[in-house]
């Protein structure tokens, strides 16, 4: 969905835009969201519960930072209508977060 303005790195590419399409129409982070439930995944499969706290609490917590950082490049670079589309979607999980 994103193309060419995917990067792996926190950085704003000229010409980018807000992209308000499935599924960022509902969740402004769904990559962060299916990496996280990868993980958590893969803590089950290894059927250790020390295993999958520590996956959990490590993934929310460092996903938790990385949305911060990236939502305030966004709205400084976007502003008002950054603002806006953040108003409307959620973060990462729809009626949670």
């Amino acid at each position: 969905t994103l193309g060419e303005f995917y990067t792996r790195t926190l950085q704003i590419i000229e010409g980018q835009k807000i992209v308000n399409q499935a599924p960022y129409n509902v969740i402004r982070h769904p990559g962060y969201l299916g990496t996280l439930l990868m993980e958590i995944g893969a803590g089950l499969a290894v059927t250790n519960w020390v295993v999958l706290v520590f996956v959990v609490v490590i993934g929310i917590t460092s996903r938790a930072y990385r949305i911060g950082v990236e939502e305030q490049m966004l709205e400084s670079s976007f502003g008002e209508e950054y603002k806006i589309y953040s108003d409307n979607t959620w973060k990462l999980v729809p009626f949670l977060y």
